[in-house]
């Protein structure tokens, strides 16, 4: 893979810049604070998801969002664009430029990375890029000098070491969810195996019931017939009966018309007499009723004549106030133009003393600036003697580590033998965690297995008192057969008695006050029986089936609680072989568990033992510990020596220069003296004149409105002469409205003195013209009565000859015979319905039992197949622990053998073996000596680490490109060009990219990339730009 471009937008101090990258070593190089490392960083978030710090940080003060996009070859020699968004609408894309395809879904995106990579897809690519491929600036050889832990933290889950022992946990997680689906299982058995124990029963329970249904359909049958029949013979009575009913309701009918029609013929007779009246009124005042309707018609015409004089009147008092508002306006006018006379004359008095004012204004605005001047002058004066203060308060602050870290020196010395000692204490002590981890193990199952041990024999002592229980009512339960037959007997004759009572009670509630329930008359048959009345023969005999239905309820109460109390031994009978079984199998339990819990013990015993004698090797720890944080705490604070010796310069330049600028600074002030006066003086002359210019400018404003207001006038005076016109005209059209108001009065007076004639004639008008129509009305009346005389007599013989022919004795008869009919039928098809309610039942059950039994078979073959999974996860742990011991020292000899090639290749010396070792320990051996990493020099280490971190990367990926930032961080001159040789020695990697704040690697680069931040903003700068810009840094570096 080879980078070929970077693109970046508004990420941090980068506003926006493009970078070409070539094959080979590329340096990029700029002072401290450049922002070198953003471009590694932008690199490995675009890239591999890694960035050590939040999005919102990654973006440029004051931005909304940042953008990368870098271009790339694959190893599949095709270019490919990945682009990334922090911040405001974020976003990863990688687009594949000859295919011209997009992926836009972030798990799509590190797929293809993973695939570009040659990367395995489980592997992350953030922890590769921080451990390996981009460390840090300052950490590249911090993790080899971290304790074994950390180091096996870190490379483990890099080498994806701890999968092994996950995936164990993993595996234990799933052995322990079989054994809990096998307990499920073996629950679900016992379960199935209960609730099919019935089914031989039900059967035969099912084959009882249907001939109780077969019986019961031929008794239903035969009562249908019967009640056809009865059913038949009453239909004919009932029609005689429909008829006799009828005819009772024609005769009253007729009777209601024939005295309809009489009311009728009266009311017809007042409306006749009413209408004459009418008639009489009418012609008595007709001659009023007409002067009225004249009077009318000439005020009409009166009225439209006065709507238009006030229209007249109302345009004449309009005129006459538009007159008086246009006299207002001339006169406001005319006193408008007299001012602007005035305002001439005072603009010729102010224009010398507007002159003046601009003089003044112009002098003061130069005073201000002056002013402002010396207040900055003042306030940077004030700024350079703070950090003059801070910067010489710094330089004490170095000096005084100085003198803190050099007699350290020694103590630093020590730390490769003290890290040696605790090394070898912490592996006794990771020896003592694995037993007492073990030890608790131990003790768990210990008591698992006692509690295992407790649980069966209390169950054991269950299964035999279970066993003695149902042995003890045998003979009882043969009875139960018998005892379920009688109860159906019971349940047939309760629904027959329920059926009668219910027909009984319906009979009585139609048959209250003694009237029959069909034709609502007095019943004559039952005096012929000897009782009172009907409503005392339905209670006999709804009282005769009760009682003898409370005797059965009585008697199938008993005999329900006889059976459930034997159906519940039955039940238990029939799982006696399977309670026998259990308990063979809890006594084989005790015996086996007694002997695994000897053994338990005896291992806790000799644990125990083992541990006693590692029992003070934490306090060992704890003080090779502290001796070794003693060393690490000298050693680092050593390291920064030069550069603390190097910033004690740096601060003493800065004094030099700050004490310069400040004597500038106060010559500056001194030339602005008494400034602020001068400022005050003119300031109280502008005051004083007044501001002239703006007086002229308001008086220039009211002039320019003179042409306006004389054409205002001239139009005044014209409407003036318009409006007199006007009402002239009005006041000759008024004249013709003078006696209007007399003829008003007069016609009012004509139709009031007709107004009680017209009203009676209106109030008699409709009622004269119905005379004809109630004339015809009281003839058709007349009429109408007579034929309802005649139509009344022809219904009652009707009904009389109908009354002599119904016998009312026998209709009641064939009733009774019917509901007796009905209530048996209702009795049987109670009963039949209870039997196939059973029956239903009965099928259903049989239909889950048999459905059960699969299911018990089935989960019998899944207990097994759960035995089988069992026994397969425990071997795949186990083997999963052996493995990956084994493979850890296959990948790390592996790794040794190129971190060794490699690091031949950057000494140029092969003599020496770098070896990594299974605690993540780097060793290098040269002929007889053996030398850790703690052992090595600075450059050594830096060679080691290289080579280590290499080799990682070619072994874990198939990429060809690393990156080095700031590798000679702390390094004298001697050091830092030994380093630079030994990374250009690097073979393997078609991209090598170093960083540096310094010109060290500027020899036999392939390209050199320079960056210099001016105003917070990073750009590039071309190599002339930059050999200008050193030139001007040597001069002044030189001046006196």
């Amino acid at each position: 893979m080879l980078i070929t471009r970077l693109e970046l937008e508004n990420i941090k101090s980068y506003r926006r810049l493009a970078v070409e990258f070539r094959r080979g070593t590329t340096a990029i190089q700029g002072a401290n604070g450049a922002g070198k490392t953003t471009l590694v960083e932008a690199i490995g978030f675009a890239l591999f998801d890694a960035l050590p710090y939040k999005h919102s940080q990654f973006v440029r003060e004051g931005e909304k969002y940042g953008l990368i996009r870098v271009h790339l070859l694959g190893n599949d020699e095709r270019r490919y664009i990945v682009e990334r968004r922090c911040g405001a609408s974020a976003y990863w894309q990688l687009y594949d430029c000859e295919a011209d395809y997009r992926l836009e879904q972030r798990t799509d995106v590190l797929d293809k990375l993973h695939e570009l990579f040659g990367i395995e897809r489980e592997r992350p690519l953030p922890t590769l890029f921080q451990d390996a491929l981009g460390v840090p600036q300052g950490t590249f050889t911090a993790i080899f000098l971290e304790a074994p832990a950390k180091r096996k933290k870190t490379f483990d889950e890099l080498l994806q070491i701890e999968d092994y022992r996950l995936a164990s946990d993993y595996l234990r997680e799933v052995q322990n969810y079989y054994k809990d689906q096998m307990q499920q299982q073996q629950r679900e058995i016992q379960r199935l195996s209960f609730e099919t124990r019935d089914l031989d029963q039900w059967r035969q329970e099912l084959a009882q019931a249907r001939q109780e249904e077969q019986r019961q359909t031929e008794l239903i049958a035969t009562g249908t017939r019967r009640l056809e029949e009865a059913e038949n013979h009453y239909a004919l009575l009932q029609r005689q009966r429909d008829e006799l009913l009828d005819l009772r309701h024609r005769f009253e009918q007729a009777q209601l018309r024939r005295e309809a029609a009489r009311q009728r013929l009266r009311q017809c007779e007042q409306e006749l007499a009413l209408a004459r009246q009418a008639q009489a009124q009418v012609e008595a005042n007709r001659t009023a009723y007409l002067t009225y309707q004249e009077a009318e018609a000439a005020l009409q015409e009166l009225r439209q004549a006065e709507r238009q004089r006030n229209t007249l009147r109302q345009q004449q008092a309009a005129l006459q106030r538009r007159q008086a508002g246009l006299s207002a306006n001339k006169a406001h006018v005319e006193a408008a133009l007299k001012e602007i006379e005035q305002a001439r004359q005072r603009v010729i008095e102010l224009s010398p003393l507007a002159d003046r004012q601009r003089e003044l204004e112009r002098r003061r605005e130069e005073l201000r600036q002056q002013v402002q001047r010396y207040d900055e002058l003042v306030e940077e004066g004030r700024s350079l003697r703070r950090q003059q203060e801070q910067q010489l308060k710094r330089l004490q602050d170095v000096q005084h580590q100085l003198s803190e870290i050099e007699p350290l020196q020694e103590l630093a010395g020590r730390l490769p033998e003290r890290i040696t000692l605790l090394t070898r204490l912490q592996a006794r002590l990771s020896e003592r965690s694995q037993k007492q981890h073990l030890l608790q193990e131990k003790l768990e199952t210990l008591r698992q297995k006692e509690e295992e041990r407790a649980k069966t024999a209390e169950r054991l002592r269950s299964l035999e008192e279970t066993i003695a229980a149902v042995e003890a009512h045998r003979e009882e339960v043969a009875t139960l057969p018998a005892l379920r037959e009688e109860q159906a007997q019971l349940t047939a004759r309760r629904y027959r008695l329920e059926g009668n009572i219910d027909g009984y009670r319906e009979s009585y509630s139609r048959s209250r006050g003694g009237l029959c329930p069909l034709l609502h008359e007095p019943c004559l048959n039952i005096r012929q029986k000897g009782l009172a009345s009907l409503e005392s023969y339905f209670e006999q005999l709804i009282a005769g089936d009760e009682a003898q239905l409370v005797d059965l309820r009585q008697q199938q109460q008993e005999l329900e609680e006889q059976i459930a109390r034997l159906t519940v031994y039955a039940q238990e009978y029939e799982r006696l072989g399977h309670y026998r079984a259990q308990q063979s199998e809890c006594a084989e339990r005790l015996r086996q568990l007694a002997g695994e819990l000897l053994r338990l013990q005896r291992d806790v015993d000799d644990l125990r033992q083992d541990l006693a004698e590692l029992q003070n090797l934490g306090q060992e720890i704890a003080q090779a510990e502290q001796a070794r944080r003693e060393s690490e705490l000298a050693d680092q604070r050593v390291r920064a020596l030069p550069a603390l010796r190097t910033k004690v310069e740096q601060l003493e330049e800065q004094l030099k220069l700050l004490e310069e600028q400040l004597v500038e600074r106060r010559q500056q002030v001194q030339q602005l003296q008494g400034v602020r006066e001068r400022l005050k003086e003119v300031e109280a002359q502008l005051t004083e004149l007044d501001d002239p210019a703006g007086q002229i400018r308001g008086l220039l404003t009211a002039i320019e409105r003179e042409p306006h207001l004389r054409e205002q006038l001239a139009e005044l005076v014209q409407q003036e002469t318009n409006l007199e016109r006007e009402l002239e005209a009005l006041t000759e059209r008024l004249a013709a409205y003078q006696d209007l108001d007399e003829r008003l009065a007069e016609q009012e007076s004509r139709r009031q003195r007709a107004q009680t004639g017209y009203q009676a004639y209106l109030a008699h008008e409709q009622g004269a013209r119905q005379l004809p129509q109630r004339q015809q009305a009281y003839e058709r009346a007349t009429v109408d009565y007579q034929e309802a005389e005649q139509e009344l007599q022809q219904a009652e013989r009707a009904y009389r000859q109908a009354q002599i022919a119904f016998d009312e004795a026998e209709f009641q008869r064939t009733d009774e015979e019917i509901k007796k009919l009905r209530a048996d039928l209702k009795g049987y098809t109670t009963a039949l319905q209870h039997t196939r309610s059973r029956i239903a039942e009965l099928e259903v059950r049989i239909r889950q039992a048999e459905a059960l039994l699969t299911a018990l078979e089935a989960a019998q073959q899944e207990y097994r197949t759960l035995e089988e999974l069992t026994s397969m996860t425990d071997l795949f742990r186990q083997l999963l622990k052996e493995a990956a011991p084994q493979i850890l020292r296959a990948r790390l000899a592996e790794i040794s053998a190129e971190a060794n090639r490699i690091f031949g290749e950057i000494m140029g010396d092969r003599s020496a073996q770098l070896s990594w070792q299974d605690d993540y320990e780097i060793v290098v051996r040269n002929r007889s000596a053996t030398r850790t990493f703690a052992q090595l020099s600075g450059g050594e280490q830096m060679s080691a680490a290289l080579a280590v971190r290499l080799a990682l990367l070619k072994k874990l990926s198939n990429l060809t490109i690393a990156f080095f930032d700031e590798p000679t961080q702390n390094m004298d001159s001697t050091r830092r060009t030994n380093l630079a040789e030994q990374i250009r020695r690097v073979r393997g990697f078609d991209q090598l990219i170093v960083i540096s704040h310094d010109d060290t690697f500027e020899q036999g680069l392939d390209s050199l990339i320079r960056l210099r931040k001016e105003n917070g903003e990073t750009r590039l700068v071309s190599d002339e730009e930059w050999q200008a810009a050193f030139e001007q840094e040597e001069e002044h570096a030189h001046a006196p």
